[in-house]
């Protein structure tokens, strides 16, 4: 019987043996199809898919895109300056100048924002520097609320990663208005744009709503939070047809002529309080500027004013005025290297506090040259900064020294500061 029923289970076995295979076959060639098809979307990487790279890189899907991004710039500084108290100095070696992390994008097309962060070059400690959201309306005007640049000067406008010389002009740095919290309406057609916003004030960044901000003294470097504040910009594109143009300073062989005309105007009122010894300033400032673009050739220039008056209990109110100018160009003499040139300058009230003895008035020239790789994204440079006054002065007022100019200041004259750099953006 045990031999018996042991044959009929080894035959039922072997004539289901062919069902199970081909059951098996077909179940695993099911399975590598659905697996390749995913696969075959997800491989590609492409604009239509759900990550990738299309000039940026993206992480995309159902109305929301998130762009990542970043900016390396890496320097040789030389700095060569007279130090009446130990001779001639000199100052050399390598410098991380920027190391930034931008994140940006859309949800539904409407809504946008950005978090753009960077780690210092001295120390490595990672910052914020704007971040904000916005909304688009349909007929032009969008809206952002948060922290961001505030639409004052162009050179400070113009991103770092697309500038012509190597860093903004010493005037820039003087005059900036750097980042502020607040929120901003704007408005652009084909030839025209305008930008407003209500703010903490010039250079307040990372601040909170409470802080105290400048309560003493005279600073030519305006900082800190502000009772309030106002800013707008306009300009007019006279010629030309694409706004993206004025993204950068630098013009591509073959390119159309275009001409641009900016104004912009800023108020605020510093914090107050009840301290006797509290010092209340008002600061206006004005900027026009103009920049030109053409066939393998640029040109820029702009000019500002700043008046502050100044009052506090029991002393009589005093005013200053500053001013600042600087113009730049540049030629490509070949499709991807160009040579530069920039003269700036800066032209301190001598009624101001620390500008009452010295010099007040201060020169710089640049000169230098580009080398695109890759257009900004790899960018070799390097330039010459010469300051033509001793910037004792300049010290005293807090902008010098700047490593991130490569201008330490001098007690003499014709301080020359070389930078190399290679810029690479993801």
């Amino acid at each position: 019987m045990t031999k018996v029923t042991t044959l009929m289970l080894a035959a039922g076995l072997a004539a289901a043996a062919p069902a199970f295979a081909q059951t098996s076959t077909d179940t695993v060639r099911a399975q590598v199809a659905e697996m390749m098809a995913d696969a075959e979307t997800r491989s590609s990487l492409l604009a239509a898919g759900d990550a990738g790279h299309d000039g940026r890189f993206f992480i995309a899907g159902d109305g929301f895109r998130l762009n990542i991004g970043g900016q390396i710039q890496f320097r040789y500084i030389l700095n060569f300056r007279d130090d009446e108290n130990n001779g001639d100095d000199f100052s050399n070696g390598f410098q991380t100048r920027r190391t930034k992390l931008d994140f940006n994008g859309e949800i539904r097309n409407d809504w946008f924002f950005r978090v753009l962060g960077s780690f210092d070059r001295e120390g490595g400690s990672f910052g914020l520097e704007e971040a904000y959201a916005g909304y688009k309306f349909s007929n032009g005007w969008k809206a952002r609320w948060g922290q961001f640049k505030l639409p004052l000067m162009r050179e400070e406008l113009v991103s770092s990663a697309r500038q012509l010389a190597v860093e903004r002009s010493l005037m820039n740095e003087a005059f900036t208005q750097d980042r502020s919290q607040g929120i901003e309406l704007s408005y652009a057609t084909e030839n025209w744009r305008f930008a407003a916003a209500f703010s903490d004030g010039l250079d307040s960044e990372n601040t909170d709503f409470n802080d105290a901000g400048p309560t003493s003294g005279s600073p030519f470097i305006v900082r800190g939070e502000a009772e309030y504040a106002f800013t707008a910009r306009a300009e007019f594109m006279i010629s030309g047809n694409d706004w993206k143009v004025w993204d950068d300073f630098t013009s591509q062989k073959g390119q159309d002529f275009g001409f641009l005309l900016g104004v912009a105007a800023h108020y605020q009122q510093s914090t107050q309080t009840p301290s006797p010894t509290d010092v209340d300033t008002d600061t206006l400032q004005v900027t026009a500027d103009i920049s030109l673009e053409g066939d393998s050739w640029n040109l820029f220039a702009a000019g500002v004013l700043r008046w502050q008056e100044q009052s506090s209990l029991g002393a009589s109110d005093t005013d200053v005025t500053d001013y600042g100018f600087v113009i730049q160009g540049g030629w490509r003499f070949a499709e991807n290297t160009e040579v530069f040139a920039r003269w700036d300058a800066i032209f301190a009230d001598s009624d101001r506090p620390g500008f009452t003895s010295g010099e007040d008035n201060f020169n710089f020239l640049t000169i230098g040259l580009n080398q695109y790789y890759a257009g900004h994204a790899a960018k070799a440079s390097i330039d010459l900064v010469w300051s033509f006054q001793d910037t004792t002065n300049l010290v005293g007022s807090g902008l010098l020294p700047n490593t991130g100019t490569g201008l330490l200041g001098d007690q003499e004259e014709n301080e020359v500061a070389i930078r190399a750099q290679f810029q690479l953006l993801f």
